[in-house]
Protein backbone atom coordinates (compact mmCIF):
# COMPACT_ATOMS: atom_id res chain seq x y z
CA UNK A 1 0.00 0.00 0.00
CA UNK A 2 1.45 3.50 -0.91
CA UNK A 3 1.81 6.32 1.22
CA UNK A 4 -1.20 7.93 -0.69
CA UNK A 5 -3.53 4.96 -0.42
CA UNK A 6 -2.96 5.09 2.91
CA UNK A 7 -3.30 8.82 3.71
CA UNK A 8 -6.92 8.47 1.18
CA UNK A 9 -7.93 5.27 3.41
CA UNK A 10 -7.01 6.50 6.95
CA UNK A 11 -8.83 10.03 6.27
CA UNK A 12 -11.79 8.31 5.12
CA UNK A 13 -11.78 6.33 8.00
CA UNK A 14 -11.90 9.46 10.48
CA UNK A 15 -14.86 10.45 7.91
CA UNK A 16 -12.56 13.52 7.00
CA UNK A 17 -12.78 15.94 3.97
CA UNK A 18 -9.45 16.49 1.45
CA UNK A 19 -10.73 20.13 2.68
CA UNK A 20 -10.85 19.49 6.32
CA UNK A 21 -7.74 17.48 6.12
CA UNK A 22 -6.11 20.94 4.36
CA UNK A 23 -7.18 22.59 7.32
CA UNK A 24 -5.75 20.63 10.02
CA UNK A 25 -2.36 20.34 7.79
CA UNK A 26 -2.48 23.87 7.17
CA UNK A 27 -2.21 23.02 3.11
CA UNK A 28 -4.44 23.47 0.45
CA UNK A 29 -6.78 20.21 -0.89
CA UNK A 30 -4.99 20.40 -3.52
CA UNK A 31 -1.79 18.91 -1.58
CA UNK A 32 -3.73 16.51 -0.29
CA UNK A 33 -4.91 15.13 -3.51
CA UNK A 34 -1.39 14.96 -5.15
CA UNK A 35 -0.38 13.19 -1.88
CA UNK A 36 -3.34 10.69 -2.01
CA UNK A 37 -2.50 10.26 -6.38
CA UNK A 38 1.30 9.76 -5.52
CA UNK A 39 1.69 12.84 -7.58
CA UNK A 40 3.89 14.26 -4.16
CA UNK A 41 5.08 13.40 -1.17
CA UNK A 42 4.69 14.96 1.84
CA UNK A 43 7.63 16.33 3.90
CA UNK A 44 8.85 14.87 7.26
CA UNK A 45 7.23 17.73 9.26
CA UNK A 46 3.86 16.54 7.55
CA UNK A 47 4.29 13.13 7.93
CA UNK A 48 4.16 14.26 11.84
CA UNK A 49 1.02 16.01 11.58
CA UNK A 50 -0.51 13.10 9.84
CA UNK A 51 0.56 10.80 12.05
CA UNK A 52 -0.85 12.67 15.07
CA UNK A 53 -3.93 13.46 13.30
CA UNK A 54 -4.66 9.89 12.22
CA UNK A 55 -3.16 8.77 15.39
CA UNK A 56 -0.51 5.73 13.63
CA UNK A 57 3.17 5.59 13.66
CA UNK A 58 4.90 7.72 11.45
CA UNK A 59 6.94 4.33 10.56
CA UNK A 60 3.09 2.94 9.02
CA UNK A 61 2.93 5.78 6.99
CA UNK A 62 6.66 5.63 5.50
CA UNK A 63 6.65 2.59 4.76
CA UNK A 64 5.73 0.44 2.32
CA UNK A 65 3.87 -2.03 3.25
CA UNK A 66 0.67 -3.74 3.38
CA UNK A 67 -1.46 -3.86 6.08
CA UNK A 68 -5.44 -4.39 6.68
CA UNK A 69 -7.19 -1.59 8.53
CA UNK A 70 -8.08 -3.28 11.23
CA UNK A 71 -4.78 -4.73 11.73
CA UNK A 72 -3.15 -0.47 11.71
CA UNK A 73 -0.84 0.06 14.09
CA UNK A 74 -2.13 2.61 16.78
CA UNK A 75 0.15 4.13 18.39
CA UNK A 76 -2.51 4.96 21.08
CA UNK A 77 -6.24 5.02 21.68
CA UNK A 78 -7.46 7.97 19.86
CA UNK A 79 -9.36 10.61 22.14
CA UNK A 80 -11.01 12.02 19.39
CA UNK A 81 -14.85 12.07 19.67
CA UNK A 82 -16.88 10.20 16.90
CA UNK A 83 -19.53 12.34 14.84
CA UNK A 84 -22.19 9.48 16.43
CA UNK A 85 -20.88 10.47 19.98
CA UNK A 86 -20.56 13.76 19.28
CA UNK A 87 -24.32 13.72 18.30
CA UNK A 88 -25.78 11.95 21.39
CA UNK A 89 -23.70 14.26 23.58
CA UNK A 90 -25.42 17.31 21.57
CA UNK A 91 -29.00 15.28 22.42
CA UNK A 92 -27.98 14.92 26.09
CA UNK A 93 -26.80 18.26 26.59
CA UNK A 94 -29.95 20.20 24.98
CA UNK A 95 -32.24 17.61 27.09
CA UNK A 96 -30.75 18.67 29.97
CA UNK A 97 -30.92 22.21 29.05
CA UNK A 98 -34.49 22.09 28.19
CA UNK A 99 -34.61 20.25 31.67
CA UNK A 100 -32.45 23.13 33.28
CA UNK A 101 -34.93 25.74 31.53
CA UNK A 102 -38.25 24.41 32.45
CA UNK A 103 -37.03 24.10 36.09
CA UNK A 104 -36.11 27.54 36.69
CA UNK A 105 -39.76 28.62 34.96
CA UNK A 106 -41.49 26.58 37.38
CA UNK A 107 -39.42 27.50 40.55
CA UNK A 108 -39.53 30.98 39.64
CA UNK A 109 -43.08 31.30 38.88
CA UNK A 110 -44.10 29.41 41.94
CA UNK A 111 -42.31 31.13 44.51
CA UNK A 112 -42.39 34.75 43.25
CA UNK A 113 -45.76 34.37 40.89
CA UNK A 114 -44.20 36.34 38.09
CA UNK A 115 -40.94 35.36 36.16
CA UNK A 116 -37.92 37.28 37.38
CA UNK A 117 -34.92 35.61 38.11
CA UNK A 118 -35.55 33.10 35.87
CA UNK A 119 -34.78 35.14 32.68
CA UNK A 120 -31.29 35.63 33.57
CA UNK A 121 -31.13 31.96 34.14
CA UNK A 122 -32.62 30.95 30.41
CA UNK A 123 -30.52 33.28 28.79
CA UNK A 124 -27.37 31.70 30.62
CA UNK A 125 -28.29 28.42 29.72
CA UNK A 126 -28.85 29.23 26.17
CA UNK A 127 -25.90 31.26 26.00
CA UNK A 128 -23.29 27.70 27.67
CA UNK A 129 -25.38 25.88 24.94
CA UNK A 130 -24.50 27.97 21.67
CA UNK A 131 -20.65 28.08 23.23
CA UNK A 132 -20.58 24.39 23.45
CA UNK A 133 -22.41 23.90 19.65
CA UNK A 134 -19.05 23.92 17.37
CA UNK A 135 -17.47 21.83 19.24
CA UNK A 136 -20.18 18.98 18.76
CA UNK A 137 -21.02 20.00 14.83
CA UNK A 138 -18.27 21.48 13.20
CA UNK A 139 -16.00 19.28 11.63
CA UNK A 140 -13.10 21.67 11.14
CA UNK A 141 -11.68 25.31 12.53
CA UNK A 142 -13.51 24.31 16.20
CA UNK A 143 -11.50 26.71 17.91
CA UNK A 144 -11.93 29.09 15.82
CA UNK A 145 -15.96 29.06 15.52
CA UNK A 146 -15.65 28.65 19.51
CA UNK A 147 -14.25 32.09 19.59
CA UNK A 148 -16.26 33.94 17.30
CA UNK A 149 -19.20 32.49 19.36
CA UNK A 150 -17.44 33.59 22.70
CA UNK A 151 -17.14 37.49 21.06
CA UNK A 152 -20.69 37.80 20.36
CA UNK A 153 -22.52 35.92 23.16
CA UNK A 154 -21.10 38.17 26.18
CA UNK A 155 -23.23 41.45 24.81
CA UNK A 156 -26.82 39.70 24.72
CA UNK A 157 -26.47 38.32 28.21
CA UNK A 158 -25.13 41.84 29.64
CA UNK A 159 -27.87 43.59 27.84
CA UNK A 160 -30.22 40.75 30.11
CA UNK A 161 -28.93 41.29 33.11
CA UNK A 162 -29.08 45.22 32.52
CA UNK A 163 -32.46 44.69 32.15
CA UNK A 164 -32.95 42.70 34.82
CA UNK A 165 -31.26 44.34 37.29
CA UNK A 166 -32.16 47.97 36.04
CA UNK A 167 -28.64 48.88 36.00
CA UNK A 168 -27.60 50.42 32.88
CA UNK A 169 -23.95 50.49 33.82
CA UNK A 170 -24.14 46.75 33.66
CA UNK A 171 -24.13 46.98 29.98
CA UNK A 172 -21.67 49.61 29.04
CA UNK A 173 -19.02 48.26 31.97
CA UNK A 174 -19.47 44.79 31.07
CA UNK A 175 -19.02 45.56 27.67
CA UNK A 176 -16.00 47.29 27.76
CA UNK A 177 -14.37 44.85 30.04
CA UNK A 178 -15.71 42.35 27.59
CA UNK A 179 -13.63 43.95 24.83
CA UNK A 180 -10.66 44.11 26.15
CA UNK A 181 -10.83 40.49 27.02
CA UNK A 182 -11.35 39.65 23.58
CA UNK A 183 -8.75 41.44 22.20
CA UNK A 184 -6.74 39.39 24.40
CA UNK A 185 -8.26 36.52 24.17
CA UNK A 186 -7.82 36.83 19.75
CA UNK A 187 -4.43 37.82 20.57
CA UNK A 188 -3.68 34.42 22.34
CA UNK A 189 -4.91 32.33 19.43
CA UNK A 190 -2.77 34.40 17.05
CA UNK A 191 0.04 33.54 19.11
CA UNK A 192 -1.05 30.14 19.49
CA UNK A 193 -1.57 29.63 15.78
CA UNK A 194 1.97 30.73 15.04
CA UNK A 195 3.38 29.52 17.52
CA UNK A 196 1.84 25.85 18.35
CA UNK A 197 5.06 23.74 17.75
CA UNK A 198 6.38 25.71 20.47
CA UNK A 199 4.66 25.98 23.68
CA UNK A 200 7.16 27.74 25.59
CA UNK A 201 7.13 30.29 23.14
CA UNK A 202 3.46 30.59 22.95
CA UNK A 203 2.83 31.08 26.78
CA UNK A 204 5.88 33.41 27.13
CA UNK A 205 3.79 35.60 24.57
CA UNK A 206 0.69 34.88 25.64
CA UNK A 207 1.64 36.08 29.01
CA UNK A 208 2.84 39.09 27.36
CA UNK A 209 -0.68 39.92 26.24
CA UNK A 210 -2.37 39.61 29.08
CA UNK A 211 0.05 41.76 31.12
CA UNK A 212 -2.28 45.10 30.81
CA UNK A 213 -5.28 43.58 30.15
CA UNK A 214 -6.09 43.67 34.58
CA UNK A 215 -4.49 47.61 34.83
CA UNK A 216 -6.74 48.51 31.61
CA UNK A 217 -10.08 46.42 33.02
CA UNK A 218 -9.16 47.93 36.40
CA UNK A 219 -8.81 51.53 34.69
CA UNK A 220 -11.78 51.10 32.45
CA UNK A 221 -14.17 50.35 35.78
CA UNK A 222 -13.03 53.27 37.53
CA UNK A 223 -13.88 55.23 34.67
CA UNK A 224 -17.73 53.97 35.14
CA UNK A 225 -17.28 53.48 39.16
CA UNK A 226 -15.61 56.85 40.14
CA UNK A 227 -17.51 56.94 43.28
CA UNK A 228 -15.58 53.50 43.79
CA UNK A 229 -12.49 52.90 45.06
CA UNK A 230 -10.43 50.69 43.10
CA UNK A 231 -6.88 48.99 44.16
CA UNK A 232 -4.71 50.06 41.30
CA UNK A 233 -1.53 48.67 43.03
CA UNK A 234 -3.15 44.97 43.08
CA UNK A 235 -3.28 45.39 39.08
CA UNK A 236 0.38 46.37 38.70
CA UNK A 237 1.03 43.41 41.28
CA UNK A 238 -0.90 41.12 38.91
CA UNK A 239 1.07 42.51 35.74
CA UNK A 240 4.26 42.15 37.35
CA UNK A 241 3.91 38.55 38.12
CA UNK A 242 2.91 37.76 34.96
CA UNK A 243 5.70 39.53 33.44
CA UNK A 244 8.15 37.06 35.71
CA UNK A 245 6.41 34.13 34.47
CA UNK A 246 6.56 35.59 30.36
CA UNK A 247 10.40 35.48 31.60
CA UNK A 248 10.43 32.41 32.49
CA UNK A 249 8.96 31.05 29.73
CA UNK A 250 11.23 32.86 27.33
CA UNK A 251 14.17 31.29 29.24
CA UNK A 252 12.83 28.02 28.99
CA UNK A 253 12.20 28.03 25.83
CA UNK A 254 16.05 29.60 25.03
CA UNK A 255 17.46 26.58 27.01
CA UNK A 256 15.40 24.06 25.06
CA UNK A 257 16.67 25.58 21.74
CA UNK A 258 19.67 25.77 23.23
CA UNK A 259 19.99 21.93 24.28
CA UNK A 260 18.12 20.92 21.62
CA UNK A 261 20.85 22.79 19.04
CA UNK A 262 23.84 20.55 21.17
CA UNK A 263 21.72 17.33 20.58
CA UNK A 264 21.96 18.44 17.03
CA UNK A 265 25.71 19.55 16.90
CA UNK A 266 26.82 16.62 18.84
CA UNK A 267 25.09 13.94 15.99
Amino acid sequence: MTLGEKIQKLRKQRGLSQEALAEKVTVTRQTISKWELNQSVPDLDFIVQLSDIFNVSSDYLIKNELTEPDELPYRKRSCHLSEKNKRIILIIISIAALTAIYVCLICDYFTAKRLSWSLVAIVSIIAVWIVLLPGLTAQNKVVFKTMIIISIIPVPLLAVLSVFAKEPVILTLGSCITLISVIALWAIYGIFCRYKKNLYRVFGFALLVLIPVPIAITHTSACFLPQTHLDFSSAIFNSGITAVLSLVCFGSDYLFCHRKGDIVNKK
